[in-house]
């Protein structure tokens, strides 16, 4: 039986309520630059050698829902005190703060939510 040996992640898409509202979060608020839209309802990010695609939702998330579209996908950051740093202008910007920050055994980690439900973690490994 043959496998397929990936070598990694080729992009993550994520279904969005509002392009505009979206881009405000990952452009502004996150930092990531545009690398390309395609037509009025989709935008993609490179990410060092990754992609986020966002594309606008034919139907609104419901905020009540118990099930998520993504469980979660995270972004590495280089130093501990960039979570930190982090949380308290994730704060200041009302972005919604999951959980964090917080140490595991090997790393620090912070959890938001974009404002369309996805999670997101971000994390350093020390």
């Amino acid at each position: 039986m043959n496998k397929l040996l990936a070598t990694g992640i080729n992009q993550i898409t994520l279904r969005v309520n509002n392009i505009a509202r979206s881009e405000e979060f990952y452009s502004d608020i996150l930092g990531f630059d545009v690398e390309k839209r395609m037509g009025k309802g989709m935008t993609v990010y490179r990410i060092g050698s990754d992609t986020l695609v966002i594309v606008e939702a034919e139907t609104e998330y419901d905020r009540s829902a118990k099930d998520y579209r993504v469980d979660h996908f995270g972004f590495v950051v280089r130093e501990a005190e960039k979570i930190d740093e982090l949380a308290a202008y994730f704060r200041e910007k009302e972005v919604t703060i999951i959980s964090g920050p917080a140490n595991r055994k090997n790393s620090r980690f912070l959890f938001i939510m974009d404002p369309d439900g996805n999670l997101i973690e971000i994390y350093t490994e020390n």
